[in-house]
């Protein structure tokens, strides 16, 4: 059976998606608040563990929806994992803290907040950090 796309007349669904232009992730991402947890890598990093922290805190905010994991990058000596809070900072960093301690890696860990369309990076772990953030 074939499909009638005649009241369609030439143009598809698809080419009316076409024209409207999407947003870029990175402009999706900059207006919205930011968390980032950032680990040191080193030649004797173990990229697993580092991925698994990573799954951790995928799992724990796919169960209460405070927040949601965007994923990571490597370089430069550091791994970084992004989440987006849905709600308000203190929850989230909570349990961020409360599941890096899990895993072993708190001591580590820089918790670091972006506000949305924002260049300006506030660490929030460890209280009283004195360095400069890089991402």
């Amino acid at each position: 059976m074939a499909l009638n796309l005649a009241p369609f007349g030439r143009w598809t669904l698809r080419d009316k998606a076409a024209q409207r232009p999407l947003p870029s992730t990175l402009e999706r991402n900059m207006s919205r608040n930011q968390l980032i947890v950032q680990l040191p890598v080193t030649e004797s990093s173990d990229f697993d563990s580092l991925i698994q922290v990573e799954e951790t805190l995928i799992q724990a905010f796919s169960q209460n929806r405070f927040a949601e994991v965007d994923g990571h990058d490597i370089g430069e000596g550091k791994f970084n994992i992004f989440i987006f809070p849905t709600g308000s900072w203190g929850p989230v960093i909570e349990r961020v803290q409360a599941f890096l301690k899990l895993r072993g890696v708190l001591d580590k860990a820089l918790i670091v907040k972006r506000l949305k369309a924002s260049e300006k990076f506030v660490v929030v772990w460890p209280i009283g950090f004195a360095g400069e953030f890089q991402l």
